[in-house]
């Protein structure tokens, strides 16, 4: 082994004296140097062999080789932005309201046209109500005379248990006619039913001052029976001694018998007098019972049509306000699709749009699938408007806000991804004037998802046909 670099050290010791000496004379090996005018007196070809060769060449290879090593240490070390293109709009933060009525109509009024400003609340289009008005004017007075109907049960059946005329309580959502009306027809059943109380209570006050009255009649009659039976005991005594007549024995037992039917005539007419007392007071109970009964029914039912009606009126009412289609913000009208009064819409039919005004601008770009997996939010982007060529009027930065985390159908792009990319200006420079960026132009952003060595665009390529090629069979 030591004998090896030995040898190969005595070969690089000779190369080196050999290139030592020629370096020595290296000089001699040149030709002389000649003027212009010398090389002009020597023969002709001795004038083309010594004349020197021109530089250019030279510099231009010495030139092409540095380019050319600068490019490669550049490829090398230098980077750049790898970017995903994504097409997209500018749009408000808040969106365009889109105005789409909620049932099949027939225009009335249209009130607006395209690019008029609008305020919020004002009336855009109105349909025709005509159906629906009715529907509500019926739910509305169900509600009223249902509520109304309540109010006059209720004050009613605190009357019966107060004993005092109705009072209905007072709503100040009830017309005051109705409500009058009402008051008065309480007023007017609770006589109705306080007479026939008051008749009933009456006839118990007769038929107990008549039981009064066969009652103090009873007691003299059975004092006199008792004196009856007595005299007609005694003159039957008299009469078997034959101390009187026959016929006055016959006179007092007449008596008797009297007295016995009046004392049970008229005990016969308290028992009665005490029947009908017993009947008339269930009577003004059954009265009065089932005249409580049947207004707590009617509140119950009163109750229960009031809480049918009140979703009932709410929707009616909903669905006649949504015949007038109102601005939802204060903006500038847009893509007006229907011009014709009489016409007829439909359900969600997209009628009009309206841009809210001074809401701020944002881009709504389309993120291809291939490219999804290297957005991401807060990464910059650069936004060039179509309208505006970004090479004499420039382009707009922007941030990565946000992006979707589901895909959408797109017919012409396959599967792609909504991202929001908010801009740090909305205006660019054009002739020297500020011009204000609109929602609805198009736009392309470049969203900047990483650096690349620029030897790797040529390298991969290589690389992935040597790859692929490997693989073929």
């Amino acid at each position: 082994m030591t004998g090896k670099w030995s040898a190969i050290g005595d070969i690089l010791r000779r190369y080196g004296q050999v290139f030592r000496a020629a370096w020595a004379e290296r000089r001699a090996l040149e030709p002389i140097q000649r003027t212009r005018e010398e090389l002009a007196f020597l023969p002709a070809h001795l004038e083309l062999a010594e004349t020197p060769l021109s530089p250019a060449p030279r510099v231009s290879l010495w030139i092409i080789m540095s380019l050319f090593c600068i490019a490669l240490l550049w490829a090398g070390f230098g980077k750049l932005d790898v970017v995903a293109v994504a097409p997209g709009k500018t749009i408000t933060s808040s969106r365009t309201k889109i105005i789409q009525p909620a049932e099949t109509a027939v225009v009335r009024r249209i009130l607006v046209h395209d690019g008029q400003e609008v305020k919020q609340g004002d009336l855009l289009i109105e349909l025709d109500a005509t159906s629906t008005t009715a529907d509500s004017r019926k739910a509305v007075e169900a509600l009223l005379s249902a509520r109304l109907a309540a109010a006059r049960s209720a004050a009613l059946v605190q009357a019966i248990d107060t004993a005092t005329p109705p009072v209905m309580s007072p709503d100040g959502d009830l017309p005051a006619d109705r409500f009058e009306a009402t008051q008065r027809l309480a007023f007017s059943e609770y006589a109705a039913f306080a007479a026939k109380k008051q008749s009933l209570q009456a006839m118990v006050q007769q038929k107990q001052a008549e039981l009064r009255t066969v009652e103090s009649a009873i007691a003299p009659l059975e004092q006199y029976l008792e004196i009856s039976r007595t005299r007609v005991m005694d003159y039957e005594k008299l009469l078997d001694k034959n101390y009187v007549p026959r016929q006055e024995y016959l006179l007092r037992k007449q008596e008797r018998i009297n007295a016995e039917r009046d004392l049970a005539g008229q005990s016969s007419r308290r028992a009665e007098l005490q029947s009908a007392i017993v009947g008339a007071r269930e009577e003004l109970t059954v009265t009065v019972t089932d005249t409580r009964r049947q207004l707590l029914d009617e509140l119950r039912q009163a109750r229960e049509k009031i809480l049918q009606f009140e979703p009932e009126v709410a929707r009616t009412t909903q669905r006649n306000a949504l015949m007038q289609l109102r601005a939802p913000v204060t903006g500038t009208v847009q893509q007006l699709a229907v011009h014709t009064v009489g016409g007829v819409v439909t359900p969600a039919q997209p009628l009009l749009s309206v841009v809210p005004e001074n809401e701020p601008l944002e881009v709504e770009a389309t993120v291809l699938n291939q490219d999804i997996g290297f957005v991401r939010p807060g990464q910059r982007a650069t936004i060039k408007v179509e309208s505006f060529p970004y090479t004499r009027y420039g382009y707009i930065e922007g941030v990565v806000e946000s992006v979707s985390h589901d895909a959408i159908q797109d017919e012409k792009l396959g599967l792609i991804y909504r991202a929001r990319v908010k801009m740090k200006k909305t205006e660019l420079l054009v002739d020297g004037v500020k011009v204000r960026l609109t929602s609805g132009m198009t736009l392309t952003a470049e969203i900047r998802t990483g650096k690349r060595r620029v030897i790797e665009y040529i390298l991969d390529p290589l690389r992935k046909g040597v790859d692929e090629s490997m693989r073929e069979r």
